[in-house]
C-alpha cells in the first residue's frame, strides 16, 4: 500500500486561492486521464467548495504536485505553500475525517460524504480507480456511515442552513417578512432552501439558467422561479440573496447591487455567496447597507456550535483511530501474502520430495527407523539452509539485525 492525498482546503488555503484550483464536473475525467497518462494508474478527483484533493495509490507524489500546478497555471513553490500531502496511515484517517464532516468548514455537514462518493463514481467510470482505491473508498464510506449513526456529530446548530437563517434574523429580526431568492437550483441550493422554507419566509425565489430545473425545485417547496438572465431586474425586491452556481465568472456584478440598493432606498440585503469561483464581485462588501458573506465568513459563526459538540467528535475520533488501524493491518497483510504463499509453496515442494525419496526406500527394504531419521534430518537441512547461509554471507552491521529477524520468526529463546 501507498497510499498518498495531496490537496488544499480552507484551513491551508485562502479562498482566492481555493477557488483556482477547482474542478468542474465537466473537467475532472480528462484530468484523470491525463494523469493516467502520466503512470499515476489509481487516482480520483475530489472537488469542491472547500477542498480539492487528489487521492492516488503510488509514489507519483511531484509528478502529481507537478502536474496540480501546471493544469492549474499556478507556480508549484505557491501551491506547495498552501497545500498538504499525506502518506499511507495519515492519509486513511484524514480520508475517513473527510467523509465525517469532522474536517469541513462546517463540522457534521453531510453533503461532503456525496461529493466523496461521486468523486468515487467518475474515478471508476473514467477507468482509474483500481482495486485498491475500490475498497478504499468502501472503507471510507462505512466509516462515515457508522459515525454519522452512533454519534450526533451533525445535529448541532453548525451547518450552512443554520447559519444564513441566524445571520437572516439578525439583520431583519423575523424571517416570515423576509424575501428570499436563490441563485442556482443544485444540491446545496435544495437543501438550504428547504431549511429557509421551514421557516416561511414571504417570498422564495429560484432563478436558474435551466427554468425546468429552478421549476423542479420550486415546485418542492412551493416557490416561485425566474431566469438567471431577469435577476438584474428582479433583484431589488428581495432582502436575501443566496448564490451557489457553477459559473467561472461572477453572476451578480457590483453595478447590479448598487442599483439595487438604490431602489431600495438603502434597505439592507444580505448577500450569501456560496460558490467557488465565487458568484458575487466581492466589491459589493463596501457598498453601504449590503451585508456580504462568503464560505469561509460563514464558518466563524458555527465555531460555538463545534465548542459545544467535544464530545461527539471524540466519540469520532475513536471510530476513526479503530478503523484505520484495522484497515492498515488488513493491507499490510495483503501485502505479505504473496510471499507466504511462495514460502509454503516452497517448503511444500521439498516436503512432497522427500516423502518420494522415503518411499522408495521403503521399497528398496530399508527399515523405518533408518527411513524417518533419512527423512527429517533432510528437512531440517532443508529448511534451514537459506537462513544459515543469510547469516553466514551477511555483512557485520547486518548480522545482528538478521538474527533478530530469525529470533522472532522462529521463537527463539536467548
Amino acid at each position: 500500500m501507498d497510499l498518498n492525498i495531496i490537496g488544499l482546503n480552507h484551513k491551508t488555503a485562502p479562498l482566492s486561492l481555493r477557488e483556482q484550483f477547482v474542478f468542474h464536473a465537466d473537467q475532472i475525467s480528462h484530468a484523470l486521464l491525463d494523469l493516467k497518462d502520466k503512470k499515476v494508474n489509481q487516482v480520483a478527483i475530489l472537488s469542491t467548495c472547500n477542498r480539492t484533493e487528489i487521492y492516488f495509490n503510488g509514489a507519483k507524489i511531484q509528478i502529481v504536485y507537478q502536474w496540480l500546478a501546471d493544469y492549474h497555471h499556478i507556480k508549484l513553490p505557491k501551491l506547495k505553500k498552501y497545500s498538504y500531502h499525506y502518506g499511507n496511515k495519515d492519509a486513511i484517517t484524514h480520508a475517513y475525517r473527510v467523509a465525517s464532516g469532522l474536517d469541513s468548514m462546517f463540522l457534521g455537514e453531510t453533503q461532503i460524504l456525496g461529493q466523496m462518493k461521486q468523486a468515487a463514481k467518475i474515478s471508476e467510470y473514467t477507468g482509474t480507480q483500481g482495486k485498491f482505491l475500490s475498497h478504499f473508498f468502501q472503507t471510507v464510506f462505512g466509516t462515515a456511515k457508522e459515525i454519522r449513526s452512533r454519534t450526533n456529530i451533525g445535529a448541532s446548530n453548525t451547518t450552512i442552513a443554520s447559519s444564513i437563517t441566524t445571520l437572516t434574523k439578525k439583520i431583519f429580526g423575523e424571517i416570515q417578512k423576509t424575501k428570499i431568492i436563490f441563485i442556482g437550483a443544485g444540491e446545496m441550493t435544495e437543501l438550504i432552501a428547504k431549511y429557509f422554507n421551514s421557516y416561511q419566509p414571504r417570498k422564495i425565489t429560484i432563478a436558474n439558467r435551466s427554468i425546468l430545473r429552478g421549476k423542479n425545485l420550486a415546485k418542492k417547496i412551493g416557490a416561485e422561479t425566474c431566469l438567471l438572465g431577469e435577476i438584474n431586474d428582479q433583484i431589488h425586491e428581495y432582502d436575501v440573496v443566496i448564490s451557489c452556481t457553477s459559473s467561472q465568472l461572477p453572476v451578480i456584478g457590483l453595478g447590479m447591487i448598487e442599483r439595487a440598493i438604490q431602489i431600495r432606498k438603502h434597505r439592507p440585503m444580505l448577500l450569501v455567496d456560496l460558490a467557488i469561483p465565487r458568484d458575487i464581485e466581492p466589491e459589493a462588501a463596501k457598498l453601504n447597507d449590503i451585508f456580504l458573506y462568503t464560505l469561509d465568513e460563514l464558518a466563524q459563526i458555527t465555531q460555538e456550535g463545534i465548542n459545544n459538540r467535544t464530545g461527539a467528535i471524540k466519540k469520532a475520533e475513536v471510530i476513526i483511530e479503530k478503523k484505520v488501524n484495522n484497515f492498515y493491518q488488513k493491507n499490510n497483510k495483503k501485502k505479505a501474502s504473496p510471499t507466504i504463499i511462495s514460502l509454503r509453496n516452497q517448503f511444500e515442494e521439498s516436503r512432497l520430495k522427500e516423502i518420494n525419496k522415503a518411499k522408495k526406500q521403503f521399497r528398496n527394504g530399508r527399515s523405518i527407523d533408518e527411513i524417518l531419521e533419512s527423512l527429517s534430518n533432510n528437512l531440517s537441512n532443508k529448511f534451514l539452509h537459506h537462513p544459515t547461509k543469510a547469516l553466514n554471507d551477511s555483512a557485520a552491521n547486518e548480522t545482528k539485525e538478521i538474527s533478530k529477524l530469525l529470533k522472532e520468526i522462529y521463537n527463539l529463546k536467548e
